[in-house]
């Protein structure tokens, strides 16, 4: 893997993905509304500076990529406006249709526990998670499914990881399933691990794999 491209990389997984890109020699440019948030990364990697909605910055950052990362999400608290929710969900669909347009093909995103495929019958314990993350982020649930509806349709080679809780220094090991809950949290650093990983072995390619640290 010669270049990628983190969407998101000034978040609490975004860096650890930049660590560890920088740790593996990877190339990486980044969009980030402020470069100073990534001032201890600025000299390993490129920054092109700009908003998620803005589709000029978004073509320069996906360019010359073999894959791209995102960790993009909405609050976690509150309600966005409908124009809000819109916007998430056409970001994500012109970055689709860039990177079909640019013959780029591996996507790994995160979602959530709580999001749901397209005719997935959730588990009890999921069921619970959705409720709560319903109450909590209505926003988060209807951009993030519909998120998912759009990688479903495509033809890239997605793969979109939906945890519990992201955390630093939870005790376990990293576990992954096609449906199951798997644990109340993930440890941040395992979970970036699976991402970097999962860009070259390919094990969940167009699937949604439900992880946790148990």
């Amino acid at each position: 893997m010669k270049q990628i491209t983190i969407l998101g990389a000034t978040g609490m997984v975004g860096k650890s993905l930049l660590r560890k890109a920088i740790y593996n020699r990877i190339k990486v440019k980044v969009l980030a509304r402020s470069k100073e948030k990534l001032q201890d990364f600025a000299e390993a990697i490129e920054i092109i500076e700009g908003n998620y909605f803005d589709t000029d910055k978004l073509k320069k950052a996906l360019e010359g990529s073999e894959a791209i990362l995102s960790t993009i999400g909405p609050p976690m608290v509150g309600k966005l406006s409908k124009d809000d929710e819109v916007s998430y969900i056409n970001a994500l669909a012109y970055i689709i249709k860039q990177m079909q347009s640019n013959k780029q093909s591996r996507w790994i995103s995160i979602s959530g526990a709580g999001v749901k495929r397209t005719n997935e019958n959730l588990p009890l314990a999921r069921k619970l998670m959705r409720v709560s993350l319903m109450a909590a982020s209505k926003s988060t649930i209807t951009i993030k499914d519909r998120e998912l509806q759009l990688l479903e349709e495509s033809n890239l080679d997605w793969t979109n990881i939906r945890p519990p809780m992201i955390k630093e220094k939870v005790a376990g090991e990293f576990v992954a399933d096609e449906n199951k809950f798997l644990g109340m949290a993930v440890d941040v650093n395992q979970l970036s691990d699976f991402m970097i990983t999962e860009m070259t072995k390919n094990e969940w390619l167009r699937n949604a794999p439900v992880v946790g640290t148990k």
